[in-house]
């Protein structure tokens, strides 16, 4: 029988409301890369067990909605540093949501929202 890995999310779609300015704020925030082509920022390169897509629906459907999910999303995000990068983050235009934190249960967090309102969980990895 095949050594069968445990499943991994590698695609999250969200809402935006404005593609250009998503496109600017996730370049900035985060360096991620947008392929046009499938409408998605990319984090890593394919096949490794970095990759990631975080695929945008910004265009509405033939019956005037997005194809993507109701409402916002809420997604996190492995970082090395949660402080910089909630810090870059905000300088790129997130607004803060909960600032940089230490739980018991948890690595060091934080949470800001995107120009669309989308919610990003930084922890720190």
């Amino acid at each position: 029988m095949p050594d069968l890995k445990s499943p991994r999310i590698v695609q999250v779609t969200i809402n935006v409301a404005d593609l250009a300015e998503s496109i600017t704020f996730y370049r900035a925030a985060f360096d991620a890369v947008f392929n046009e082509e499938i409408s998605s920022f990319q984090f890593g390169a394919w096949p490794s067990e970095d990759f990631f897509l975080l695929t945008v629906a910004h265009e509405l459907n033939e019956h005037g909605k997005h194809d993507g999910p109701a409402g916002v999303s809420r997604f996190g995000l492995l970082v090395d540093d949660v402080d910089a990068a909630h810090r870059r983050a905000v300088d790129a235009g997130a607004i803060e949501v909960s600032p940089p934190a230490d739980k018991l249960w948890k690595p060091r967090s934080s949470c800001v929202a995107d120009p669309s309102g989308n919610r990003i969980n930084l922890y720190q990895g």
